[in-house]
């Protein structure tokens, strides 16, 4: 993507102009953290994909964010995928074992 800049001595960012043509490949250069700060994201969603941003162009993995309702919504897909593979779908009660595996969701 192209964009027009702004003066050299014009400080407000608002005065980008964006010139959209789309080409194959790769971009060099990204405005999205730009664009991200010009519609109003918060400032940490944005220090968090400059992070990503940087990662990516040194061709280095992303670490995944270690929060613990992550951890914790994660352990809840695992005990609902155990359920699932241990239940046996000719013998078991069906409706009860939805509201077991459901009701544990929340």
């Amino acid at each position: 993507m192209s964009v027009l800049s702004p003066d050299k001595d014009c400080a407000d960012v608002e005065d980008i102009v964006f010139l959209y043509r789309l080409v194959p490949g790769r971009a060099l250069l990204s405005y999205g953290l730009h664009c991200g700060q010009l519609a109003g994201l918060p400032h940490e969603v944005l220090k968090r994909a400059a992070l990503i941003l940087d990662t990516l162009k040194n061709d280095n993995q992303i670490e995944r964010l270690s929060r613990d309702n992550v951890i914790a919504r994660d352990q809840q897909y695992k005990d609902a995928v155990e359920k699932f593979l241990a239940f046996d779908a000719r013998k078991g009660d069906l409706l009860q074992f939805f509201e077991g595996v459901f009701s544990t969701q929340s």
